[in-house]
């Protein structure tokens, strides 16, 4: 090959990339509790990246204590076929930690023009609800603030 041939090829090469798309960026929905403690999700749909951080132990969800930190999370259906959300938390000396599979409540939407994540807080609660374009359904799971009157399944 030539040395002409060689560089129009990699012109070529280099405007096809820069014609594609530029990757979507992050999207964060975020719940603030009456105290200042939060519950965020950042996400990406492109690259089905999931991370829920929450700070301090503050959160229970449907009787499991969630500690604090930053987890992976991804919705999956359990051995009965039900919709549950997996959270996976790094730990210190680098292996994964992780809760049992959390309930989620499951409706039937519109479809979703795009993946969302989003939160409705009311009292001293969050909802968290994941919406879907793929399977026209909404999958919602309720985040509390930890009462320490109550028991705490961990």
């Amino acid at each position: 090959m030539t040395a002409k041939t060689i560089l129009a090829f990699l012109f070529l090469l280099t405007l096809r990339t820069a014609a594609q798309e530029a990757p979507e960026p992050q999207r964060q929905a975020q719940c603030n509790f009456s105290d200042g403690r939060t519950i965020t999700v950042t996400y990406s749909s492109e690259r089905r990246e999931y991370r829920l951080a929450t700070d301090e132990d503050l959160v229970t969800v449907k009787g499991i204590g969630v500690p604090s930190g930053d987890y992976s999370v991804f919705p999956a259906k359990d051995s009965h076929n039900n919709w549950t959300l997996r959270m996976r938390k790094q730990t210190e000396k680098g292996r994964s930690s992780e809760l049992p599979p959390l309930p989620m409540s499951v409706t039937t939407s519109a479809p979703v023009a795009n993946f969302t994540v989003s939160f409705d807080h009311t009292g001293g609660s969050c909802v968290m609800h994941w919406g879907a374009e793929k399977f026209k359904i909404l999958l919602s799971l309720e985040f509390t603030e930890r009462n320490t009157d109550l028991p705490v399944f961990k």
